[in-house]
């Protein structure tokens, strides 16, 4: 079994690939016996790689380690072009790393046991996700002015310039006006 990201051959022995998808659902049952989901949407597709690189070989290990930390403009993982039967497979063309490297020393033999996962990126029901028409959006608005819009900005006094006031906020600066006046008398 090969592995290619972005053309260049991930070294090591016994290179098993595994590849999983995870269908994400929601119960709603509550506290009945009811079997009834909601179907929540299909999660990326990950492909779990496992190998072993005997200590000799430890370039095959930095050069996966270098994949491993490779970032694009911005700092972002770099997403490598697959090649492999299992991801081809199961659709998936693109991928970056993703949930770590893991290498541990084998207790027979002179070598590392090597794990890494990769994750789909821009994956078919992204695609699809991203084509379908957005909902509408209805437009909500409630009574007195926007966040943000004109006002004085400073939050002046409202004794200060002319503002609409509700009936309750009018009977409320009144009490506030009583209270103020017999405080300070």
């Amino acid at each position: 079994m090969t592995l290619l990201l972005d053309g260049e051959q991930v070294r090591g022995k016994n290179l098993k690939i595994t590849a999983n998808m995870r269908i994400e659902a929601a119960d709603l049952s509550g506290q009945t016996s009811n079997t009834e989901t909601a179907h929540k949407g299909f999660k990326p597709k990950t492909l779990t790689a496992s190998m072993m690189i005997p200590y000799i070989d430890q370039v095959q290990l930095r050069d996966l380690m270098r994949m491993a930390e490779a970032t694009e403009g911005g700092g972002q993982l770099k997403t490598y072009r697959v090649v492999n039967d299992t991801a081809s497979a199961f659709g998936i063309r693109q991928v970056e790393f993703s949930e770590g490297v893991s290498a541990r020393e084998d207790d027979t033999l002179s070598a590392w046991r090597i794990q890494f996962t990769l994750s789909e990126k821009v994956s078919n029901p992204q695609k699809v996700e991203g084509r379908r028409p957005a909902n509408g959006v209805k437009a909500q608005s409630g009574p007195g002015a926007a966040v943000g819009s004109g006002g004085g900005g400073t939050g002046a006094d409202s004794d200060g310039g002319e503002q609409q006031l509700t009936g309750f906020e009018a009977t409320l600066k009144k009490v506030d006006g009583w209270l103020g006046g017999v405080g300070g008398a």
